[in-house]
Order: C-alpha cells, then sequence, then structure tokens
C-alpha cells in the first residue's frame, strides 16, 4: 500500500486533528469512512480488513480520528456533540476532494452509533452506504436507525452485550437491513476460548460487508 496523505483538520477543542487519508492513483471506485469505537481502534480486524480488501478493490479510505481521543481524554456522553461535528466536517471535506460516485460509512460499537447519527443529521448523497459493526442495539441507537434511509449492513455477536433479540426484531420488522449475525461473540466477535472460530467470524464478518459494499458499485 502507498504512504498515507492526510486529512489535516481541527478537533472540537480547537486543536489539530489528522485523519488518516489512502488516496487511488486513478479514479477511485468510491470512499470508505471508518469510525472506530471508543476502545476499538482502526486496525482492529473488523475494520483493517475490509479497508484493505476495499483499498485493493479501487477504493480511497479514510479513518476518522477523534478529538477527545487524540488529546488523551477519556470519553464521556458528553463528547458525542463535538465527536458528531468533527466527523461531519470531515466528511464534508472529503466529499470536495474528488469526484466519488459511491460513499461508505462504516463504525464499529460508539463509531456505529456516529454512523446512524450521521445518517440521520447529514444530507448525505443518494449512493450513501453504511456498515453498522456490533452497534449498541437498545433506546438510543434504534430509533436514530429506523429514522434512517440508507442501505445498510449490521453485524453483531451474540453474547454482545449490546445483543439484544427482541430489540433486533424490532427493527427487521420496521426496516430492512441486511445481518450477519455470529453466535457465541462478544462485542469484538470474539468467540471466548476458540480462536478458529473467532478467526473465522471475523472472516464471515468481512467477507459479508464486502460483498453488501461492492452490490451497490456503479459500473
Amino acid at each position: 500500500m502507498p504512504e498515507p496523505t492526510y486529512l489535516d483538520l481541527v478537533a472540537e477543542d480547537g486543536h489539530p486533528l489528522r485523519h488518516k487519508y489512502l488516496q487511488q492513483e486513478g479514479q477511485p471506485n468510491g470512499l470508505v469512512v471508518s469510525l472506530p469505537g471508543d476502545n476499538y481502534g482502526v486496525d482492529g480486524p473488523l475494520l483493517y480488513y475490509p479497508n484493505q480488501l476495499l483499498w485493493r478493490e479501487g477504493w480511497d479510505t479514510v479513518v476518522i480520528t477523534y478529538g477527545y481521543q487524540s488529546a488523551g481524554k477519556r470519553f464521556e456522553p458528553l463528547a458525542i456533540a463535538g465527536v458528531l461535528d468533527e466527523c461531519q466536517r470531515a466528511i464534508e471535506v472529503l466529499l470536495r476532494q474528488r469526484d466519488y460516485q459511491q460513499l461508505v460509512l462504516m463504525g464499529k460499537s460508539l463509531g456505529a452509533f456516529l454512523v446512524a447519527l450521521l445518517c440521520q443529521q447529514l444530507a448525505l448523497p443518494a449512493w450513501t452506504r453504511a456498515v453498522y459493526l456490533t452497534p449498541p442495539l437498545g433506546a438510543m441507537f434504534n430509533p436514530i436507525f429506523l429514522e434512517t434511509a440508507q442501505p445498510a449492513c449490521l453485524a453483531l455477536g451474540t453474547v454482545d452485550r449490546f445483543y439484544d433479540p427482541k430489540a433486533l426484531r424490532a427493527l427487521q420488522q420496521a426496516r430492512t437491513f441486511h445481518l450477519i449475525q455470529i453466535e457465541g461473540a462478544d462485542h469484538s466477535l470474539n468467540i471466548e476460548g476458540d480462536l478458529q472460530a473467532s478467526l473465522d467470524g471475523v472472516k464471515q464478518v468481512t467477507e459479508g460487508v464486502i460483498a453488501f459494499i461492492c452490490a451497490g458499485e456503479v459500473d
């Protein structure tokens, strides 16, 4: 892979904020924007492998850095508004960089919640797709997700602390989306005590996410 360029912006508190940005030499198939979790970075396998494979398939990729993390602070719910503003400004700048025809927002946990907020609140291009990796199902996430219209893919494990079969069924009854469910997997989609099953789960999620994204490519 080439050396990354960087998107240099400003954090919510005014400090410099740098996002890692990989650009194809020619016209890209689209842009993938990855939003990490609070304790799950963009080098975690659920974000790393889809980004690597999509880069090889001709997509530009950018990974978002949150201002509170860059400043070495702990996450607090009050930080959501500032982080959301940082993500919004990054996306607006990115969409002016090149003539993108596809946009994917992909988030893990906290990042999945932010993806839902961005899809709900922004006037995103019609060709936007959303990937939610271990979203925090429940009273905060579900109503926001149900107000989004973008094609969506959800990946979660059945022993994730946020896994709620009743909440999941309610979502499925109210809105169409692609679901990747890993039996026995936790919030990192690891299966305790079974390395091979954990690796197989990552492979299943990665392949499912790639298939979902590439199904929306324009010719």
